[in-house]
């Protein structure tokens, strides 16, 4: 009796095993990278051509060539998490779909009236990139031949007291120039006279090099 308990016990421990090493293996292959991951060699080939092309040309052309170009921006995992949340939950107050997300080449105005806070924060005339959510408009002229065209960067317009649920309006302002947009996506209702603009375009990342002392 006392080995027939044994030779149970001894199996149901086995089964546990198998059955946790299952589960684990199972996490693990859920695990999908996503279709654009690029090669380690592809990125360093990329990166040195910026350097001796784009970044080249701006540090030639910048403070009589002692200007150093920026070479890349950081942003914390934590904080673009947060983001995210925060797209998907737009996305989920407005029964509207977020698309993607525009990643605009841009600069810090020079020539602002900074305080010195937002000096050393912002970094005046540095290269920089900011993200802007994007919403989906309907065919044009010039989607149909580059269907990205058709992902806008957008805001809300509150009508309420949550500022992140009203219509998206499409910032035609960052669009290229020679995006063409439908009628219907440009239209503002002038009858809804409380409605206030939620920005959720996110910037303000670590940039490298540091703006000189």
């Amino acid at each position: 009796m006392k080995t027939n308990r044994i030779i149970l016990l001894t199996g149901a421990l086995l089964t546990l095993t198998l059955i946790s090493c299952d589960a684990l293996k199972g996490t693990t292959s859920e695990v999908r990278a996503p279709h654009n991951i690029i090669p380690v060699n592809k990125g360093i080939m990329m990166k040195d051509t910026y350097k001796n092309d784009v970044q080249a040309i701006i540090e030639r052309n910048r403070e009589q060539g002692t200007y150093q170009a920026t070479e890349f921006a950081w942003v914390n995992l934590d904080s673009l998490k947060k983001y995210i949340a925060l797209l998907d939950k737009v996305s989920e107050l407005n029964n509207k779909k977020v698309t993607g997300i525009r990643i605009y080449f841009s600069q810090y105005p020079s020539n602002a009236n900074y305080s010195q806070e937002e000096r050393d924060r912002l970094i005046p005339g540095r290269e920089t990139l900011f993200f802007a959510p994007t919403t989906q408009i309907a065919s044009t002229r010039l989607s149909k031949m580059f269907p990205v065209l058709e992902n806008v960067p957008f805001s809300i317009q509150s009508t309420g007291a949550n500022p992140y649920v009203g219509n998206f309006k499409v910032i035609s302002r960052l669009l290229g120039s020679n995006e063409q947009m439908p009628v219907d996506s440009t239209r503002v209702n002038r009858s809804l006279t409380t409605e206030t603009e939620t920005s959720i375009l996110l910037n303000e990342l670590a940039m490298y090099p540091p703006p000189k002392n």
